[in-house]
């Protein structure tokens, strides 16, 4: 009676398992679901996330900086904003602190010029305006266009590094600044 018990239960959950796992292939959606997420979720406001490229795990995360001073920045990219002052290598998203944001590349066109430039004077440096409507994130990719220098930027990673494509659409000299001082600064109140 014992081993009768056993085999039954053994033929019943043999065939439960199998249908579960008939059940499963069947119920999961042929289409690519990748095309459902998106990466500008949680950039505006105070979601503190970025938009750029990464792997689950990756020890890098490559996405554009908008701005390095002050607690919106946690990220390193803001959504309200409309220059880019470059790509780093490493961020945190979500955090609402801030650390990282560091090895940024930035690349241009014409007289090379060393200064970041700002969102209130963006000709004053290296910084560069970009449209939304020429920016594009997915899983792993990022792509935007610098209008100042009619470059397309493209990021991607793998688990371990982190890779940059520069498209320089104007005949002109190409620079590719490395910035290895690049930081988020904390806001420095004014003193009365």
């Amino acid at each position: 009676m014992k081993y009768l018990l056993f085999y039954s239960l053994s033929i019943i959950g043999s065939f439960a398992y199998s249908q579960s796992k008939n059940i499963a292939k069947n119920d999961i959606p042929q289409n690519n679901l990748i095309q459902y997420i998106n990466r500008m979720i949680g950039t505006a406001k105070y979601g503190h996330t970025f938009p750029g490229a990464t792997m689950p795990f990756g020890m890098v995360q490559l996405s554009p900086d908008t701005d390095i001073e002050g607690w919106d920045y946690c990220s390193g990219y803001h959504y309200e904003d409309s220059i880019i002052m470059g790509f780093s290598h490493t961020h945190l998203s979500g955090t609402g602190d801030r650390d990282l944001v560091d090895v940024l590349l930035m690349p241009s066109t014409g007289k090379l010029q060393l200064e970041k430039g700002n969102k209130f004077k963006p000709d004053s440096g290296f910084c560069s305006r970009f449209s939304h409507k020429d920016e594009f994130s997915e899983p792993g990719y990022y792509s935007v266009l610098l209008k100042d220098y009619d470059i397309k930027a493209e990021l991607t990673a793998s688990t371990r590094a982190g890779f940059h494509r520069y498209t320089f659409y104007k005949d002109d000299t190409a620079n590719i600044i490395l910035d290895l001082t690049h930081l988020i600064k904390k806001k420095t109140a004014k003193v009365i």
